[in-house]
């Protein structure tokens, strides 16, 4: 009797939740990138961070067999990287809130003055602006090779498993969309040193 490979037998649904996940990041960031504002709102890129794992997760749950699906590991490697830059860009303004706190106790070992101190939190600032552009401009350059990934797994796929992927896609897009408790993250005060 075979046994059955539990990561084979639920790819369509791993699949969905990696692209549903990773494609409401995605917009978030798009979201984010179109305000202009200088300011990041660390609530919006925590929720980013949080859609991000969890896509990485359920893609390295949907790579059948190492070296077979090439395409979707290399997806799974892209979101590992986009991960790690969220948490540089929150680590950026978590440095900066600490520089810029009223108490003044980060510098004062440094003996630093007010303006060496706001020219310090600029700096983290620009930091954290510059990698959320640089996460912006990876995703443009990845939204085509993305939509390829998604038509070349449909094509291997059996009828029965784009039926399961379209399902379970519909499923928690629309949790999504509600913005259901399962996709909606801690303040980041909260969780200062856990990310």
């Amino acid at each position: 009797m075979k046994t059955i490979d539990h990561f084979e037998q639920n790819r369509p649904v791993h699949l969905a939740l990696r692209d549903v996940y990773f494609e409401r990041a995605a917009r978030m960031i798009s979201a984010q990138q179109s305000t202009l504002s200088p300011e990041i709102n660390v609530g919006e890129y925590e929720e980013i961070l949080f859609l991000l794992r969890v896509s990485r997760e359920h893609a390295r749950f949907s790579i059948r067999n190492a070296g077979k699906n090439e395409t979707d590991e290399q997806f799974s490697r892209l979101i590992n990287i986009l991960v790690g830059n969220v948490k540089a860009a929150l680590s950026m303004i978590n440095l900066k809130g600490m520089v810029e706190s009223r108490d003044g106790s980060f510098f004062s070992f440094l003996g630093a003055n007010q303006a060496s101190i706001a020219l310090q939190g600029e700096e983290y600032q620009r930091r954290a602006n510059d990698i959320i552009r640089s996460i912006h401009n990876t995703l443009k350059l990845a939204e085509d090779p993305f939509e390829l990934l998604k038509l070349e797994n449909s094509a291997a796929a059996s009828e029965e498993e784009r039926e399961r992927y379209a399902k379970a896609r519909a499923h928690f897009t629309t949790l999504a969309k509600e913005k259901d408790r399962r996709f909606r993250v801690a303040p980041y005060a909260k969780k200062v040193g856990r990310i």
